[in-house]
């Protein structure tokens, strides 16, 4: 049954959140309406008014079976569209209105329909312009995080209250299908002088005219997702200028620690997993306290809290984690393991390297009792296996779960053999989509065992589940395998 309430996981007191993954219901559907693969945005902000601006020019590629008539883009539901022309600037009409999602009433949004001159054939492109304007007061009614606004002091437009062109149709599960698809961009954004202005892109130049400045971004990776702030930050940067924090003035202290913390943990992962061109630079963005910590490609909206919280790196561990993911065959991303049990499990690695062997015990246990709370709501989270997560839609396990039996493997093979493992494995399907079958092959070839009995109890089966519900230590977990026959 769908949750209103947004998908979460625990990292100390602070919680990551991501709009797109709402229980993972509707995460990885594949997407029967046209994508967007190009964004040229331009937005002025106008704090002393509460308002914003902008024009987006969206390059829309038929990805669909049959000719497009009409191309449907969500809004937030307090701003308008104020005209829409076709790629050599012609008009085309188009309508309007809010209204609530068809999945989710209490969710409204603006509904945008562009009529094209011509039917947009299948594989075609086309590129469609659309102005817009108005306010933003965010969705604290449906998801409390959501707390966009534009005020003089802080200024955030997130992808979450739509404060850009999405093509959807008004309902939830097509929108989040939009987070399968990747897309990238070019953006100007205008805030009156004194202001600074962040996203997760490369900034490529600034100007002033003496009362505003621009700030020109370029996306450094294809993304699904952009998110612009604009406040009176402090940047630091690293010495080489890949990584950059933007920082609120009295959490500075705390963002020159940050930095050193990305440092080290880029420098950590890369000497266990070899290097990730993913990995070249990272930004985080700090936002105010109730505004939720969320990761897009390449960045991170880090709420006040988070930051101050002494577990608060933790996250960017994780999220950094994920430049080491290989990539997944798309019949397996909603199984989550591929990237979360990855990212959770590197996670608890880096922070037994910077924080000790108590802090890495505590992580562990923290991802086990999650998983016992969850089994307790809900029994088909200990009796479905790993690799049909993605089929009952339970991939958040793989935060909790996964990352156990990522630690039961390296504590099978050692550690020697486990970074050799995730080295060979990131290599050979950093570019061709991997399955649990590849994973396995890895395994067998660096290790030299087909490891027959664990992948049978933790990938393919459910008597896994039944060992982190007891009272199982890790070293009588690993003893099971260690002696098992192979095949």
């Amino acid at each position: 049954m769908l949750r209103t309430a947004i998908f979460g996981y625990r990292r100390g007191n602070a919680f990551i959140f991501s709009f797109c993954l709402l229980l993972l219901w509707a995460h990885g559907f594949a997407a029967e309406a046209p994508q967007a693969t190009h964004y040229d945005l331009r937005i002025n902000i106008v704090p002393t008014e509460a308002r914003m601006t902008g024009t987006a020019q969206i390059t829309i590629s038929n990805t669909t079976g049959a000719p497009i008539p009409e191309i449907h883009f969500l809004l937030y539901r307090l701003l308008s569209a104020e005209g829409a022309e076709e790629e050599h600037g012609a008009p085309l009409t188009y309508r309007q209105a809010v209204v609530g999602m068809s999945d989710e009433k209490n969710l409204q949004v603006n509904a945008v329909s562009v009529r094209l001159r011509r039917p947009l054939r299948p594989g075609d492109t086309t590129k469609v312009t659309l102005k817009y304007g108005g306010v933003i007061f965010g969705y604290r009614e449906v998801m409390p995080y959501v707390q966009d606004h534009i005020g003089e002091d802080y200024a955030l437009l997130r992808q979450d209250a739509l404060a850009y062109p999405i093509p959807a149709e008004p309902s939830l599960r097509s929108l989040m299908a939009t987070a399968d698809t990747r897309f990238t961009y070019r953006m100007e954004v205008t805030v009156p002088s004194g202001m600074t202005v962040a996203c997760g892109g490369v900034l490529l130049s600034t100007s002033t005219d003496g009362t505003t400045e621009t700030f020109r971004f370029v996306s450094g990776v294809p993304t699904w997702r952009m998110d612009i702030a604009a406040a009176k930050f402090k940047v630091l940067k690293n010495g080489a200028g890949n990584l950059v924090v933007y920082v609120l003035g009295e959490d500075e202290p705390r963002a020159v620690n940050l930095l050193t913390e990305m440092e080290r943990v880029i420098e950590f992962y890369s000497s266990r997993f070899g290097p990730s061109e993913r990995a070249k630079g990272y930004t985080v963005i700090e936002t105010p306290e109730g505004y939720g910590s969320q990761a897009g490609d390449g960045y991170i909206t880090l709420a006040a809290e988070a930051l101050r919280d002494p577990q608060g790196t933790y996250q960017i561990y994780h999220e950094i984690g994920h430049a080491w993911n290989a990539r997944v065959a798309p019949e397996l991303r909603r199984v989550r393991w591929f990237d979360e049990a990855f990212a959770s499990y590197f996670e608890a690695l880096a922070v037994r390297e910077f924080k000790g062997q108590k802090a890495f015990d505590d992580l562990m246990l923290q991802y086990r009792n999650r998983f016992r709370h969850d089994v307790q709501q809900n029994a088909r989270n200990a009796s479905t296996a790993i690799a049909e997560y993605g089929t009952e839609e339970l991939g958040e396990n793989s935060y909790t779960k996964g990352a156990w039996s990522l630690f039961v493997l390296h504590e099978i093979v050692g550690d020697e053999n486990f970074n050799q493992i995730m080295r060979t494995f990131l290599s050979d399907f950093s570019a061709r989509p991997a399955n649990f079958k590849d994973f396995r092959g890895v395994v067998a070839q660096v290790f030299g065992r087909d490891l027959s009995r664990y992948f049978d109890e933790w990938i393919f089966g459910t008597e896994s589940s039944q060992l982190l519900l007891g009272n199982a230590s890790i070293q009588e977990m690993v003893q099971r395998y260690r002696e098992a026959p192979t095949r």
